[in-house]
């Protein structure tokens, strides 16, 4: 490896000057088996040892700019097919199916509550023949229906000894699905913070800037003429806030 080239450069030019340093002493100390060519045969040899102290240096230095071109090519490789390739369409794809998913759940959610508004509806009606006809006993308070086993109203309905089906909060079950698809991971946590976030007032401006930014989103969830037609005053203030007006407002007649 060049970290052991140069360590060993290193260590022979330390060796060399050693050399020099006791071929030196033994001049001070009057021995004349030291000549001035032993001491400028060393000087050179300290010379070239630090040559090739540089010359390892510089292998190691080059080695290590290769190894880091070698990351960087790798990376910009992984980055690119990342970029082009078609893991957004994916991405997209697999949100659309969430949010589907989503809306089927809504939906069925939706379609309890109005069975529970209905049978609210006929328990109310129920509640107030009781209380005025004159056929029944008088005072028989705000659930006189409760007399047959059942009461309640448009937000919830109970049967004694079976059981209550109170309204269901749809934007609580979206919030229970998204909290457990998440997860608790340390990825997890952080997606929920994300998620914590973005409701405070900010959903619209979350959604527009991710629609801004994949436009394969922008694919996937932009309104249609018909979706943005039927939507409310504020459904389609929201739309717009979001980046999911339709190109064209136009219904096209069927």
């Amino acid at each position: 490896m060049p970290h052991d080239i140069v360590t060993t450069a290193q260590h022979e030019a330390a060796e060399a000057r050693a050399t020099l340093d006791s071929l030196t002493e033994r001049v001070k100390a009057g021995d004349p088996n030291v000549t001035p060519s032993q001491l400028a045969t060393q000087r050179e040899l300290i010379a070239f040892a630090e040559l090739r102290v540089e010359a390892a240096e510089r292998k190691e230095a080059q080695y290590r700019e290769d190894e880091r071109a070698a990351l960087g090519a790798a990376a910009k490789t992984a980055a690119t097919e990342l970029i082009t390739g078609p893991g957004m369409d994916t991405i997209a794809e697999a949100t659309k199916a969430a949010a589907d998913a989503i809306a089927a759940l809504a939906a069925l959610a939706y379609e309890r509550n109005d069975a529970i508004a209905e049978i609210g509806t006929t328990l109310a009606r129920l509640d107030n023949d009781l209380a005025t006809a004159t056929d029944a006993p008088q005072n028989e308070g705000p659930w006189a229906s409760r007399k047959y086993g059942v009461w309640g109203n448009r937000n919830r309905v109970v049967v004694d000894s079976v059981g209550r089906a109170p309204a269901l909060e749809v934007g609580k079950l979206t919030v229970l699905a998204v909290i457990a698809g998440l997860g608790s991971t340390d990825q997890g946590q952080r997606a929920q913070t994300q998620h914590r976030e973005a409701f405070h007032g900010l959903r619209n401006l979350v959604v527009h800037g991710l629609l801004e930014q994949y436009p394969q989103f922008a694919e996937e969830f932009r309104a249609t003429p018909e979706e943005f037609a039927a939507a409310s005053v504020r459904g389609r203030y929201d739309l717009a806030e979001q980046g999911r007006r339709p190109v064209a407002d136009v219904v096209v007649a069927a």
